[in-house]
């Protein structure tokens, strides 16, 4: 799925299901530099995509939220936390080092259980896999939510 093609998709949710959900607009250019410098970073291809297109994301049922740039903050030494599923597992990038992808593999903290190696897998898979089935996307092979 292209990144572009995200709010389609939440819009389609909301018509047909009544999807409640805000999509931040894009970030500009300077509010992405200015996260990097006070977070210390060099923002993953990837993530700054997605901060140029949606700057943070909330869904109200089933509980979402991907934090804005100007709230992203370490949890944890080298865990960024970008994004708080069901009120409470956070998600986070491994910023140590770049993955085979050359991007941050996505972990949950504060386990650092793997998640998902790419943001882009994260936009276009893990997200509607726990919108859309409710699916603990937190854990690994995770039965859907009850």
């Amino acid at each position: 799925m292209h990144i572009e093609d995200v709010a389609k998709h939440f819009e389609k949710r909301a018509r047909q299901r009544g999807l409640h959900y805000v999509l931040g607009g894009a970030a500009p250019e300077a509010v992405i530099v200015q996260a990097e410098e006070r977070l210390r970073v060099v923002f993953p291809a990837q993530v700054k995509r997605f901060y140029q297109h949606y700057n943070g994301l909330h869904v109200e049922d089933p509980p979402l939220e991907v934090v804005p740039l100007e709230r992203l903050a370490f949890s944890a030494p080298a865990r960024l936390h970008f994004a708080t599923v069901d009120r409470e597992h956070q998600l986070c990038f491994d910023v140590s080092q770049l993955n085979e992808a050359g991007q941050w593999d996505i972990v949950s903290a504060p386990d650092g259980v793997p998640v998902t190696l790419t943001m882009a897998s994260f936009w276009s898979n893990k997200l509607w896999a726990w919108i859309d089935q409710g699916r603990a996307i937190w854990r690994p092979e995770a039965p859907p939510r009850q």
